[in-house]
């Protein structure tokens, strides 16, 4: 009760404190699950990514027969959709954004947290497609035609669906 008080205050901390302590106190119960589910849920909301994907991954290997384990994976792949910054950064949250949602979409197609996926999933492939273009640009600048050509090549054969085909 106290740590759905303090997601009523969005005082998400503190909540995440008190459902770590319920599943604690209370582990054969029901409410284990849902607190250790809540637990990853109030880091999220907080933008804490790692510690919501590693709460959210600890459920889902605690916690394997529970019904809220698509919501699970769902907090999960928006925990590593969010740390996409922009193609000029870091590859990696992009990758893992994409392998989160794939990994949903292909167990948990009909609900209706895919719907909402699909769409990501395709601003995540722009997006790494937007990093191939960004590269080519730079070998081009610096006039490294062959490893231009070879990041072009990944944009027509791997990314032929996305607004950066023209240009590639």
């Amino acid at each position: 009760k106290e740590g759905l008080k303090a997601i009523e205050r969005s005082d998400y901390f503190f909540a995440s404190k008190k459902f770590s302590e319920a599943e604690i106190l209370l582990p054969q119960s029901q409410w284990a699950a849902k607190s250790a589910l809540m637990v990853g849920y109030c880091f999220y909301s907080i933008n804490f990514y790692t510690e919501a994907i590693s709460n959210l991954k600890r459920f889902t290997k605690t916690y394997p027969a529970s019904k809220n384990l698509d919501y699970a994976h769902y907090l999960i792949a928006m925990s590593y959709y969010e740390q996409i910054l922009n193609e000029e950064k870091d590859i990696e949250p992009l990758l893992k954004s994409k392998e989160s949602i794939e990994f949903f979409l292909k167990e948990y197609p009909d609900t209706d947290y895919a719907i909402d996926l699909k769409y990501k999933l395709e601003l995540v492939i722009n997006q790494l497609a937007a990093k191939e273009i960004s590269i080519a640009r730079y070998y081009i600048k610096n006039k490294k035609w062959i490893a231009a050509i070879n990041r072009l090549k990944v944009v027509v054969e791997d990314y032929d669906n996305t607004i950066f085909i023209e240009e590639a």
